[in-house]
């Protein structure tokens, strides 16, 4: 149908009810020096005017999605169309939402800041999508995912306010979850750390007792030399009180004219008895003996302040060839029985960690390179441990080797499972290599690799990266 207005000037008509199309008059406009219609055009442009309005509040009827649009020039603001969608979500029929405010939707609904938002964006015009809880007639609420534009005339004033709105309370339902969900998992992760710490903390103190009677026989060692030589120089020194006293009388008798061989004679008689010669060449052997002896407790006592030193929150730069040899003083017990100690430090620069987990570490790799050595029945002749560091790229790489009974294939993948174990009773708790994963993987964004063969030994490989990959808390 060809519209008989096309050629006159035709105004925008926004948000009206059917029942209110056939009350609108054609709006006059002062410049316009158009012929006055007539009352039959009249009539044909109001049933035109009503057969669009009919058609586009059956499309709106049609969506799914609320339609709402206020008349932001009376007071009150009142809702001039509302769609079927929106009556039916809200409770209310079309006929109650017309004409009525707009907060009849919103009555007192904790929205706060947003409801702020929304009176501001209509007070400036703004165009704004938000979500706010609405009202429903019983009282119930739910949640609506909103957008809200402007009509504007041609004197750039707002007339209306369109809002398109959509029932988004699934949505926010499988949010508040998921957020409880998230919440749960940080708090189990952080439990679970927790329970990860005190872990590693038991697994280092289960170590060190077990490392302390063979720390004890370390010290006593060469507490005993210090204790002999002390006994020795304390000899020593009586013998030559007893010299000393013989030359002081030397003196005496010379001086009251006695012969000098026979002084001489008795000088000689009183060395040979104190063995004279015998402590030239050992009281300074005595001393050295000593000497050693305090620098070895000295050695093994730093070496455990450092062993045991409460971990450190940050990481920091450390020197792992240090801390591999004072974890070799520490666990020197374990087996200087059943081999030989070797190593192979190269030149690398400090590695960004936290050295108390990394000697935990050390230790357990040493401690169970003994125990696969001790399982074959060698002894110190025989068993051998190679332990090596070298640069690989932005990493230092960490080896430790032995030539004990090797891991049988079919356990390779569960050496690191915590609590699994191969050790007779009281022998491990199956807690190390676990313990050691967790460190370097998890807690240094390292590697950790196993090359075993069974009846010739493993390989223990270690890769940490020189610059730390952990974020910082402050």
């Amino acid at each position: 149908m060809t519209n008989p207005l096309s050629q006159r000037p035709l105004y925008p008509i926004v948000a009206v009810s059917t029942a209110q199309a056939s009350a609108l008059p054609y709006p006059s406009d002062p410049t316009d020096d158009a012929v006055p219609l007539t009352m039959d055009e009249l009539r044909q442009q109001n049933r035109f005017l009503r057969r669009e309005l009919q058609l586009r509040n059956c499309a709106l009827d049609a969506a799914s999605s609320g339609f709402l649009i206020l008349d932001m020039r009376q007071r009150g603001r009142p809702i001039v169309f509302a769609n079927r969608a929106l009556a039916q979500r809200t409770g209310y029929s079309v006929q109650e939402l017309i004409g009525a405010s707009s907060k009849i939707l919103t009555p007192s609904t904790p929205n706060g800041d947003r409801a702020l938002a929304v009176r501001d964006a209509m007070r400036e015009g703004r165009e704004l999508s938000t979500e706010m809880q609405t009202a429903r007639k019983d009282g119930s609420l739910y949640w609506t995912g909103m957008s809200l534009a402007p009509v504007i005339d041609d004197y750039l004033q707002v007339t209306h306010y369109v809002c398109m709105s959509a029932d988004i309370s699934g949505r926010m339902e499988d949010d508040r979850k998921r957020q409880i969900l998230q919440y749960k998992l940080a708090a189990e992760t952080k439990e679970r750390e927790r329970v990860e710490s005190e872990l590693r903390l038991a697994q280092k103190l289960e170590a060190i007792g077990r490392l302390a009677a063979g720390i004890a026989h370390e010290i006593n060692t060469p507490i005993q030399y210090v204790g002999d030589s002390v006994a020795f120089l304390q000899t020593a020194r009586d013998d030559g009180q007893t010299v000393l006293n013989a030359y002081r009388e030397a003196i005496v008798a010379l001086e009251n004219g006695a012969a000098i061989e026979d002084v001489k004679g008795a000088l000689q008689e009183t060395e040979q008895k104190c063995d004279v010669d015998f402590y030239s060449i050992e009281v300074p052997k005595a001393f050295e003996r000593m000497r050693e002896g305090v620098e070895r407790v000295a050695q093994i006592v730093r070496a455990m302040k450092e062993f045991s030193h409460p971990d450190a929150i940050n990481h920091e730069p450390a020197d792992i060839n240090h801390a591999l040899e004072t974890t070799l003083v520490v666990a020197r017990n374990e087996y200087k029985y059943v081999a030989s100690i070797e190593t192979q430090l190269e030149e690398i620069p400090s590695v960004a960690c936290n050295i108390g987990e990394l000697n935990q570490v050390f230790l357990n790799l040493l401690v169970n390179a003994a125990h696969a050595i001790e399982e074959t029945g060698k002894d110190v002749g025989e068993g051998r441990i190679l332990v090596t560091t070298q640069l690989d790229g932005d990493h230092v790489r960490i080896s430790v080797s032995d030539n004990g009974c090797g891991i049988p294939p079919k356990n390779l993948e569960k050496v690191y499972d915590p609590f699994f174990t191969t050790k007779e009773v009281g022998k491990g708790t199956g807690q190390g290599l676990a313990i050691t994963r967790s460190i370097v993987v998890d807690k240094h964004g390292g590697s950790v690799e196993i090359d075993s063969t069974v009846g010739v030994g493993s390989t223990f490989i270690l890769r940490l990266p020189i610059e730390s990959t952990r974020t910082e808390e402050h």
